[in-house]
């Protein structure tokens, strides 16, 4: 499979740039803990068992500690998370926290970090006494939640020495564990970690955290599930032991450990023992690897994760019909030269000429199958159909080539995984007839990515066969009008599971929530919501949305502090949506249709709305979006013109104008995405925001700072957040041959957001807020329909293509 054409040559082989491997308080207030004897007994022992040890490879995964970073106890090592893994860990400790009469530094630590790039490493923390005491009108002790970040790489060829700097509690206005520090780790053999770092403390007076000055630690791994470890900052003293879960009792490229911490020297910013426990998780398939040998005893050079020449097929059905290829190797026939054929005529002996003669029909072409049957086609619209595609048409291209055009509304999740199986289906239908092929996929009307190539080639290619042929061209709009493949085809199979007979269901559970507030650690209200969606024309369809509440915490209920945020039983929606393409061609000219192509004329696609958008406003939207050439860059626009329909709210516009733009760009080597939106939001605040998010397959993690201000506000506000999204669907939903399509959500959002560098963390649910209308980057793949996005995810393809 390859890149559409750029004025260049088409490559000889199935081989694509994303898979190279196969084709294709003080201490006075305090009472103190009595250390536990069982518990510096166990220390002892497993110091013994580590010290008769044989050194063999144990190394675990990085993982977090009380304070939100990767390394020991209390301290920090160089060692960062996995990219693409997300980390958890609990504390019955408050490490750093102040010691006060009623609660000494006991308590609730939680923190949650990603590996969100190949070097960089984030991480949340919330550090809580009580989690439901109100603050306000008990003594609750501390109730904090912080930011952190690690940044670093290892230094030498085969891992051993790695450097890093990090934070902790960035922004906000408490600061109570606020460190700055920079950290070195060197591992001179394999289960034994030496680290050394300088931290400095925060300025402010209620700052206690025990990491300033200079720290250093050592860990010990005597065994495959075991970890000991010893540390010092700021004149104390700890040692610790983590019990690692066998690997076979989790899923693949899982891990969890409890630990034990004592305090060996120093106050009592610590308690004499805690207890911790951790998880790790992936959040992309990891692949399956044996190391050789030599391999095992050597650390892993880069922390990138393992090329990928397979995808997972989970959540994908079988096919019901096999995919027969042609594995055998491409055939080298000598062919006899002319002169040779000219000198036997005469005078070569009848043995001879024999063999000339079967030398040259050897080297003949063979003959050329039969055609495809408009009964073939047919059925090739059926098996599409059953795999759960709408709209279908399949036919004959002029140049003989055979046609297939399909709506993908069941692979939700990603539209790769509705491209492999198409492919498939076309790969199944016509490899014996060796027949080219021409397939435009759309969604919602709107073509979204094109192949063109030799079906039996795909075969061979979907097969993992050696390259005998190129299996398809790739094609997208931003490179060429997807629409002039299907030029002039004359159409067998037209219309076929027309998408505006099947209305859909979608069911997603909806959140809101307060974090580390002065009333609880978490309050939440919780709702089950159903959108009931129409197709109509092409392009075009109606929908109506209402929430059922589920559960709401004590905090989110009538009368209470959060009770006017809280989900009730409402219809909250009603709008009717267009999508088109605008035809920026014309401009060109039609004489320059390339020249309109290599701009990206066919990339410009719009959508207006208009109707109810939630339970507070109505009114009329509409957005443009570009995406030219390979997909790097996008542009976005977007307005809307809205009124309140609500009684009275001091926290609410009567008018909304909301006007923004932004642009996009995305780095492939590392599925990273950098954007930028201004304009003025849903309740005319002003400003701007910048994101960064990073795709793991289909998981997306998203930081960003906002800053804006409204027109009667004295001063604008800045505010920083995290977001994870997730699909809440299978990679295949319900086909729409039934009568209703009942499916999930398959881009679902959580955040959390904080002000940065004020004087109080007052609560602002009106800010940066954008109108929940827009669906051009969600019918667009979630902005991965560009030429590079399908290219590096040629594995997915060809696995959904097995399937």
């Amino acid at each position: 499979m390859h890149c559409p054409p750029r004025r260049r040559a088409a490559p000889a082989a199935p081989v694509v740039r994303a898979a190279p491997v196969a084709p294709v308080a003080r201490a006075a207030e305090r009472t103190p803990r009595s250390q536990s004897p069982a518990l510096t007994a166990a220390f002892a022992l497993l110091g013994l068992a580590g010290a008769a040890a044989v050194p063999l490879s144990h190394a675990q995964a990085p993982s977090l500690n009380a304070s939100g970073a990767t390394g020991l106890s209390v301290t920090p090592t160089a060692q960062l998370l996995r990219w693409g893994s997300a980390s958890l860990a609990y504390d019955n400790e408050v490490v750093g926290g102040p010691n006060t009469a009623r609660y000494g530094t006991g308590g609730h630590n939680l923190a949650a970090g990603f590996g969100l790039l190949p070097n960089l490493e984030i991480s949340g923390r919330i550090a809580a006494s009580t989690f439901n005491t109100n603050c306000y009108t008990d003594n609750c002790g501390i109730r904090d939640l912080s930011f952190n970040f690690k940044a670093g790489a290892p230094l030498d060829r085969d891992g051993r020495w790695h450097v890093a700097a990090g934070a902790t509690d960035l922004g906000g206005q408490t600061g109570n564990f606020r460190s700055l520090y920079g950290v070195l780790t060197y591992t001179p053999v394999d289960p034994l970690d030496l680290t050394v770092g300088l931290a400095r403390r925060g300025s402010a007076r209620n700052v206690s955290t025990p990491l300033d000055g200079p720290f250093a630690s050592a860990a010990y791994r005597p065994l495959s599930w075991l970890q000991t470890h010893i540390e010092y900052a700021d004149s104390q003293a700890w040692a610790g032991a983590r019990v690692f879960a066998p690997a076979e009792w989790l899923p693949d490229g899982w891990s969890a450990h409890v630990g034990a911490n004592v305090r060996l020297r120093g106050d009592e910013r610590t308690a004499r023992n805690w207890v911790s426990v951790g998880l790790n998780v992936p959040l992309f398939k990891v692949p399956s690897r044996t190391l050789a040998p030599a391999q095992a005893s050597t650390p892993a050079t880069s922390p990138l994760p393992a090329e990928r020449a397979q995808f997972s097929t989970n959540g994908l059905p079988v096919s019901p019909t096999p995919l027969v290829a042609d594995m055998s190797p491409p055939r080298v026939v000598v062919r006899a030269p002319e002169s040779a054929l000219l000198s036997i005529a005469p005078t070569a002996t009848a043995e001879a000429a024999a063999a000339a003669t079967a030398m040259a029909a050897a080297s003949a072409k063979p003959a050329p199958p039969p055609p495809v049957t408009d009964d073939q086609l047919r059925a090739l619209g059926e098996a599409l159909r059953a795999k759960g595609f709408e709209d279908i048409a399949v036919g004959r291209a002029p140049d003989g080539a055979v046609a297939v055009r399909v709506n993908n509304a069941t692979y939700n999740t990603n539209t790769a995984d509705g491209l492999g199986v198409a492919l498939g289906v076309i790969a199944r239908s016509l490899a014996d007839q060796r027949a080219g092929y021409r397939l435009v996929l759309m969604q919602r009307q709107l073509d979204i990515v094109g192949v063109t190539g030799q079906a039996d080639c795909l075969a061979q290619w979907i097969a993992l066969g050696p390259p005998r042929c190129t299996a398809g061209q790739l094609y997208t709009p931003g490179m060429t009008a997807l629409g002039s493949l299907l030029a002039d085809a004359r159409w067998v199979v037209e219309a076929r599971a027309p998408s505006w007979k099947t209305p859909r269901v979608i069911l997603q559970p909806v959140l809101r929530s307060a974090v580390a507030t002065e009333y609880g650690v978490f309050d939440s209200s919780l709702a089950l919501r159903a959108m009931l969606q129409q197709p109509l024309w092409p392009g075009a369809w109606a929908e109506v949305a209402g929430n059922t509440p589920v559960h709401d915490s004590d905090d989110y209920k009538r009368g209470q502090v959060f009770g006017q945020s809280r989900f009730v039983s409402q219809t909250d929606r009603y709008m009717v949506h267009q999508m088109f393409r605008l035809p920026a061609e014309r401009l060109f000219g039609q004489s320059n249709a390339e020249t309109a192509a290599m701009w990206g004329a066919n990339a410009l696609t719009g959508h207006v709305a208009a109707g109810r958008i939630d339970a507070n406003y109505r009114g009329a939207y509409g957005e443009v979006r570009w995406e030219p050439g390979e997909g790097r860059h996008r542009l976005h626009a977007e307005a809307g013109r809205f009124e309140r329909i609500q009684v009275y709210d001091a926290n609410l516009p009567v008018h909304s104008r909301t006007a923004l733009a932004s642009y996009r760009y995305a780095y492939t080597p590392t599925r990273t995405y950098g954007e930028v939106t201004a304009g003025q939001f849903l309740y005319n605040d002003r400003g701007v925001r910048f994101g960064i998010k990073q795709w793991f397959d289909d998981v997306a993690i998203t930081l960003y700072v906002r800053r804006t201000k409204f027109e009667w506000a004295a001063e604008s506000r800045t505010s920083a957040g995290i977001e994870l999204s997730i699909p809440l669907t299978p990679r295949k939903d319900m086909s729409p041959t039934y009568p209703v399509q009942v499916t999930g959500n398959p881009r679902w959002s959580y955040g959390i957001e904080t002000v940065v560098r004020e004087n109080a963390n007052v609560l602002s649910t009106t800010q940066g807020v954008g109108a929940n209308v827009s669906m051009l980057d969600r019918t667009f793949n979630f902005d991965r329909s560009g030429l590079t996005y399908f290219e590096d995810n040629m594995p997915r393809i060809r696995s959904a293509a097995r399937k």
